[in-house]
């Protein structure tokens, strides 16, 4: 089971922003970075890889690629969570679940949300 930090908004609910290491955000970049409407990284991101191919040293676009992939997912996940702070969310729970969605149902039922739904194998 992963950690996952729940974020709440008093007119725009609920995130959930996985703790630690981010595939998506490793293999994919500065596409991860638009995805997650974290922008500013994004279009930096993407600066960066365009001028790595530029430079005509295999070597040097392999390791700055490898750096900027480690970077992205080292802290993807951090940077996401600060965005959201600075959007007026709040943490408000760390909960353990095996996807975003199944952390929010968690959390939402751990609430005593009637709406919400416990994902398969939580009960009640």
């Amino acid at each position: 089971m992963t950690k996952f930090s729940i974020f709440q908004h008093p007119d725009l609910g609920h995130e959930a922003v996985k703790n630690g290491w981010s595939w998506p955000a490793f293999l994919l970049t500065w596409i991860w970075a638009f995805v997650k409407r974290l922008f500013l990284i994004g279009w930096f991101v993407l600066l960066l890889v365009m001028a790595l191919s530029s430079i005509p040293s295999p070597e040097v676009w392999l390791v700055g690629n490898l750096i900027i992939s480690i970077a992205m997912g080292a802290k993807g996940n951090e940077l996401r969570a600060k965005r959201l702070r600075g959007f007026g969310y709040e943490e408000v729970a760390t909960v353990e679940a095996r996807t975003p969605d199944g952390a929010l149902a968690v959390h939402l039922a751990s609430q005593g949300d009637e709406g919400a739904v416990p994902p398969e194998g939580i009960v009640r």
